[in-house]
């Protein structure tokens, strides 16, 4: 059971017209975890995209993995990488303070798994959260036993990803997720 957490009026007008307060309420006690299953795209540019916009809409957690240590190549597609990250920490621990101070109402944590090859273990905590995000990940085995971990739990689970000029997402949010806008006007 999610619980319903207090809605400021005035600092979330804007989100509040757009979303609604029942949306706004179930996001806002989310828990999301990001998680990028390609070495060397985990947060590439739509990862620190979604991860931003994400933090900026306010859910109660999220939580970052991306264990790849920033390379020279990042600096010019993640924006809260430095030089001085170049070899030295991971690509979620660089980004981890920038997208902190986004909201200071949303708890931003790094998963420090040591390895992909934990897989199991990656499977088992994803399927703590109400929504997992995976980006650009191509292995098909993988991505099934982690929707069905996700989905046994009645969680959300979205996979998107960017191949050049288009880019592709599915969406799981099980049997219970109701569209209440169906034409999108």
């Amino acid at each position: 059971e999610i619980e319903k957490p207090h809605i400021d009026q005035n600092a979330l007008s804007r989100q509040l017209a757009v979303y609604g307060h029942e949306a706004q309420g179930k996001l806002m006690a989310m828990r999301v975890f990001i998680y990028g299953a390609q070495a060397k795209d985990h947060l590439s540019e739509l990862g620190i995209e979604v991860a931003k916009n994400l933090i900026l809409a306010g859910p109660k957690q999220v939580t970052l993995y991306d264990p790849t240590l920033v390379t020279t190549a990042d600096l010019g597609r993640n924006f809260y990488v430095r030089k001085e990250h170049v070899g030295k920490i991971s690509r979620a621990e660089a980004s981890l303070p920038q997208l902190r101070d986004l909201n200071p109402n949303v708890h931003v944590h790094v998963a420090t798994e040591a390895s992909i090859e934990h897989m199991k273990s990656v499977i088992t905590r994803a399927a703590h959260y109400e929504c997992v995000v995976v980006i650009d990940c191509y292995d098909r085995e993988y991505l099934v036993a982690l929707n069905k971990a996700v989905h046994a739990k009645g969680n959300g689970f979205i996979l998107a990803g960017n191949l050049g000029l288009y880019g592709y997402t599915f969406v799981d949010f099980g049997e219970a997720h109701r569209i209440f806008d169906a034409t999108g006007e």
